[in-house]
């Protein structure tokens, strides 16, 4: 059998790699080329593709990819006509694989959608079923996600989040602490800008200055940032001013395990904060352009009053959020000191944690993906 997958951006990678090696497990015969990057890379996958470094969060913000990723869009087409694949595993990334997934359907080529479109939060009932007539299985990870795209008329299951079983720490808290700053005894801070070129660019300087200003309040904490490549390691060498962070490539789980609190951009990165106990703050800035057009245009905010999954799951604020204007290194700074310096506020933080967690579903979320797909895939 042979399976096409389709992962734009680093956290689609991350999980397309868990779910290909899962599928391995059931059938070692099963090859795998596409698109995806250096996690995919890792487990064996023929990547013709990495569209990881046009990835973008907004309308303006996309504008400048658009031509590049055009042209990779039609290579990736004539790519798929010439191998005709048994299967196309599509994995995040709305922007190019809904479209890729339209071509797939023309060529008869069965599709899968692993962690589908948001339709649930950001889009429509009209949106989730255009992906619902282009894909012929979608595998949700959240419960409401499911049951929209079921009431859109699409092919949809659920077992659970996927990131209950990747979200694992190597070491221990101190452990972790000892290997990546020695025998250091102060608070621990890990600054997390993203993947994204456009998010390390807008968010890097105001993480760096906020960080400046824990330091003048906590002299004695330290920094940590992990960073998803060795190339975004290099990119950032020379950026980080006098803070002394180190940078950890590839060992986030383990970076955060040693980290007293977490400042991110909005994205996955909360969610594994939160299923590994560790405050977090999520910070995030868009174009003005695009806020507005969200806000008022698509009404986002008036249907879904929170931006990052932990609040959206447990509707109320259990998880900070400093966007557009907020998102300075004044606000950040003061709210990573109430939560450093007040113990209580971080174990509320964690209990709610535990309450998040029994949101996601139980253990085994991989494995049961893994079978369905490969069932499915066989179907005649």
């Amino acid at each position: 059998m042979k399976i096409m997958v389709s992962a734009g951006e680093v956290s689609g990678d991350l999980h397309a790699a868990a779910l290909v090696r899962e599928l391995k497990k059931l059938d070692p015969s099963i090859s795998f080329f596409g698109i995806g990057s250096e996690k995919l890379a890792a487990e064996g996958v023929d990547i013709r593709f990495d569209l990881t470094k046009h990835a973008s969060i907004g309308i303006l913000e996309s504008l400048p990819n658009l031509l590049p990723v055009y042209f990779t869009f039609k290579k990736i087409i004539r790519l798929m006509k010439k191998e005709k694949p048994d299967l196309l595993l599509l994995v995040d990334s709305q922007g190019v694989n809904v479209p890729i997934a339209g071509e797939a359907k023309k060529l008869g080529i069965k599709t899968v959608y692993y962690i589908p479109p948001q339709e649930w939060l950001w889009g429509t009932l009209k949106g989730a079923k255009k992906v619902a007539q282009r894909i012929d299985l979608i595998v949700s990870i959240f419960e409401k996600e499911h049951t929209f795209y079921k009431n859109a008329g699409g092919n949809s299951v659920y077992f659970g989040h996927p990131l209950l079983d990747i979200v694992k720490p190597s070491l221990s808290k101190e452990e972790a602490k000892n290997k990546f700053l020695g025998k250091a005894t102060g608070l621990v801070v890990s600054l997390c800008p993203g993947s994204r070129p456009q998010e390390i660019k807008s968010l890097l300087p105001i993480l760096l200055k906020a960080g400046e200003k824990i330091k003048a309040e906590i002299p004695d904490v330290e920094f940590l940032m992990p960073v998803a490549s060795a190339k975004i390691a290099e990119e950032l060498s020379g950026k980080l001013g006098a803070l002394k962070i180190k940078t950890i490539v590839g060992k986030n789980y383990d970076v955060l395990a040693a980290s007293d609190l977490a400042v991110c951009v909005s994205g996955t990165i909360n969610l594994e904060c939160c299923l590994l106990g560790v405050p977090n703050i999520m910070t995030y800035k868009l174009s003005l352009p695009t806020y507005l057009i969200g806000k008022y245009l698509l009404r986002a905010l008036e249907r879904i009053p929170f931006f990052s999954m932990p609040n959206i799951l447990l509707g109320e604020k259990v998880v900070p959020e400093l966007t557009m204007a907020d998102a300075n290194p004044d606000k950040i700074a003061k709210e990573a000191l109430l939560i450093l310096k007040n113990p209580g506020r971080q174990d509320k933080m964690k209990a709610d944690f535990e309450r998040l967690k029994q949101k996601l579903g139980s253990f085994g979320v991989l494995s049961a993906c893994a079978k369905e797909i490969l069932r499915f895939a066989l179907l005649k």
